[in-house]
């Protein structure tokens, strides 16, 4: 008798585990298939997605020294070349309405971006109220790659139980990967394959296939054959 009720409890705790394991996995099935479970990002991409933007790009040349450094100079050449290759134009020269020192600082930066290759009828001179000690600012307005702003430290990195990334993992790589994109535009557009010339690359591979590497003995080596 006490054989027949062990097999009975076994049975039915069998069945109870059975019936268990059958709900879970309809209740994970549902909500596979209906999209219930929420999507948790993992990937750098996923957290932190690079998007278009349109705004302008602003650098201020300080104008207090009432000349051009050699530094200054570069960072307009560098700002001029960063505008070419955005392919914006015009670019906007914007002094303060004090005039003097700045004045003379506004008008070097012109002669800059002249000689960088920009037409005088594409740079744009305004002023702003400021003193005449102020910065003299050149900006243009483009479309530029950007990602969310970094920073996100609200998780303690030392006491982490859901064995997943911190927020802030991968942030900085993929801003500095929008940093530097040259045309954010091709994210979208593709720039067009340049259509090398056949008859170049044709004779490139026949050049290539009749070139042998010849195998030579050194001179400076008597050889004799084996007895």
């Amino acid at each position: 008798m006490s054989l027949k009720i062990a097999n009975f409890t076994q049975a039915a705790g069998s069945a109870l585990l059975l019936a268990s394991a059958l709900a879970l996995s309809g209740c994970v099935s549902d909500a596979f298939f209906e999209g219930d479970a929420d999507h948790i990002p993992t990937h750098a991409s996923d957290k932190y997605p690079i998007t278009l933007a349109k705004g302008p790009q602003t650098i201020e040349i300080a104008s207090s020294q009432g000349h051009l450094s050699d530094e200054q100079a570069n960072a307009v050449k560098g700002f001029v070349h960063q505008a070419a290759q955005a392919g914006v134009t015009p670019m906007t020269v914007s002094r303060p309405s004090g005039g003097g020192a700045s004045a003379r600082v506004a008008s070097e930066i012109a002669s800059v971006m002249l000689s960088q290759g920009v037409p005088r009828n594409r740079v744009i001179f305004t002023s702003y109220p400021g003193p005449a000690s102020g910065p003299v600012r050149i900006s243009f307005v483009s479309v530029y790659a950007q990602t969310k702003p970094c920073g996100d430290w609200s998780e303690d990195l030392t006491a982490t139980y859901s064995n997943s990334s911190y927020p802030n993992l991968g942030c900085a790589v993929q801003a500095n990967i929008a940093a530097e994109i040259a045309n954010p535009e091709t994210l979208v557009v593709p720039l067009p394959e340049d259509l090398k010339p056949a008859p170049s690359t044709v004779l490139a591979i026949t050049n290539e296939a009749a070139s042998v590497n010849a195998v030579t003995l050194p001179t400076n080596y008597k050889y004799t054959s084996a007895p």
